[in-house]
């Protein structure tokens, strides 16, 4: 999170990493009304004009398609719609409309044009908020919808605070964790046959603080109460808004601490200072408090399901595209179009140690693939890739986006053009890869937890379906496993792959140098 004068900033995860994309949506029947425009927004001698579509909590400015912005203007209306619900639940308020301005360009570069004029030194945030036009800024190339909800929730406070200029945050003790807090527990939403819902668990948050507790990075409660402005820019962030959404969740949650809360929001905005504040209404033990909140996280870790499916088979709004391509969904299928880069679509889940990642899979171009990662600090997010081309399954470890070092490759049955079953299991540091049933090849796994499941394409066109994530049996041979039951949602279809037991291919000398990302 960055200032300047009236202009606030925050930063998710995503695009303190590498960056995310909402990916592309079909066209669907909302009450927008386009009209043309330019304005402000638009910068550059060759900008397009952005065109202005009115709903019925906010008017959407963009130059993106049109099928995508009328799609996004409904997600808004209906997320607000919830968002005010719950804000109102939750701190016992009434409903306020939010008379504000979104503004998504299509690409980072005309993003970053508009931030050097309007907003210097937020160029390479994922967007902003500014108050003093009401105005949240963000771009889709490469960015989450999750920003765009967190940036209206902040815009949704301002109007209970009466303060869009964001002044409160430079007095002493102001709890800015509960402003990005709320602003990221009211954001994050889970995606079914009948829409995007709000709020629900957000599995990347819950990973993230569940690897930051196994590794002893967890901010003490105490110094998050305190944190400064600052702590919510740069090296840190991820893991103070990662808190601080624990923080607001575990509040939410708790039978008791739930009813505090209208009463925590009453006396901060009335001048109170946020440390008082906080003891008087949750306790003032503060080591009491944590010891219960870090147990709460635990438990959600534990309770995780032992199987899912990462994709319902109607909507993709809950996973995130990363380096572009043309990603979609089309019959119960999701269809990829890469571009001369690698394009990804990941999603998180609660830290997996023993599971297998299975899916069907059809190339009908170049080489497409899995990835195998993780939500912690300090080390790049995708661990391993596992290439899938014509007659070939390569397993790749990835250190950073371009130093990548192959680890095992073997034959493999695939053909472009027909389906075949692909599962990649982890098991006690042991990772398999099969084909159809057949196991083509083993590898060491040198990390425990693995929390980002993804798709990725290079040079490829590939469609995928029944993607889904189940826990395995520890210490069982690949084909001895148990399959744990997964729950099929609405929409997903049956997956009609051959199965038989495993029998090991050949395996390839690994090449020496691999493509650069």
């Amino acid at each position: 999170m960055t200032r300047r004068g009236l202009v606030f900033a925050t930063v998710l995860w995503c695009t303190s990493l590498f960056g995310c994309e909402e990916p592309r949506l079909a066209a669907a029947p909302g009450p927008s009304v386009p009209a043309p425009g330019t304005g402000a927004a638009a910068s550059g001698p060759s900008a397009s004009p952005l065109r202005v579509y009115v709903g019925r909590s906010v008017t959407l400015r963009t130059d993106t398609n049109d099928a995508y912005a009328r799609a996004l203007l409904g997600k808004i209306d209906s997320f607000l719609d919830q968002a005010n619900a719950e804000l109102s639940r939750l701190l016992d308020v009434p409903a306020r409309k939010v008379d504000a301005t979104i503004v998504v360009f299509e690409s980072q570069d005309r993003y970053q044009r508009h931030a050097r004029q309007n907003a210097p030194g937020l160029v390479n945030n994922g967007g902003y908020y500014d108050g003093s036009t009401r105005t949240v800024v963000t771009y889709r190339f490469n960015n989450s919808m999750q920003l765009y909800f967190h940036e209206l929730v902040h815009a949704l406070m301002a109007e209970h605070f009466e303060d869009h200029h964001f002044s409160r945050y430079t007095r002493r003790h102001w709890p800015i964790w509960f402003d990005e807090g709320v602003s990221e527990y009211l954001g994050s939403y889970r995606v079914d046959v009948a829409g995007i819902h709000v709020p629900a668990a957000n599995k990347g948050k819950l990973a993230y603080l569940a690897n930051a507790l196994a590794h002893r990075a967890f901010v003490p409660l105490d110094a998050l109460l305190r944190a400064p402005a600052s702590s919510f820019s740069g090296d840190s962030m991820n893991i103070f808004y990662a808190e601080s959404w624990g923080l607001v969740d575990y509040l939410a949650r708790h039978r008791v601490y739930a009813g505090q809360l209208p009463l925590f929001f009453r006396k901060i905005r009335g001048g109170e200072d946020g440390l008082a504040a906080f003891a008087s209404c949750f306790g003032g033990d503060i080591a009491s408090f944590e010891r219960s909140w870090r147990e709460h996280i635990r438990r959600a870790v534990d309770q995780g399901p032992g199987g899912v499916w990462l994709f319902s088979g109607s909507s993709i709004d809950d996973w995130t595209v990363h380096e572009g391509g043309d990603w979609k969904v089309e019959q119960g299928e999701i269809v990829g179009r890469g571009d001369r880069n690698y394009n990804y679509l990941i999603k998180s889940e609660v830290p997996q140690r023993n599971f297998r990642f299975e899916l069907d899979m059809m190339i009908e171009k170049g080489t497409a693939g899995l990835i195998l990662g993780n939500n912690y600090h300090g080390e790049y997010p995708y661990y391993y890739l596992i290439d899938v081309a014509r007659d070939a399954v390569m397993v790749r470890r990835s250190y950073t986006a371009t130093r990548i070092m192959p680890v095992k490759q073997a034959f493999a049955e695939i053909v472009h053009g027909q389906w075949v079953h692909l599962e990649v299991s982890v098991v006690d540091r042991t990772l398999s890869v099969s084909v159809n049933g057949r196991e083509v090849l083993l590898a060491e796994s040198d990390r425990d937890n693995y929390s980002l499941f993804g798709l990725y394409l290079y040079h490829a066109r590939a469609r995928f379906k029944n993607v889904r994530l189940a826990r395995e049996a520890e210490g069982a041979p690949g084909w001895a496993r148990g399959h744990a039951p997964v729950v099929r949602p609405g929409g997903a279809g049956a997956s009609a792959s051959p199965r038989g037991p495993a029998a090991p291919l050949r395996t390839l000398a690994p090449s020496h140098q691999a493509p650069a990302q």
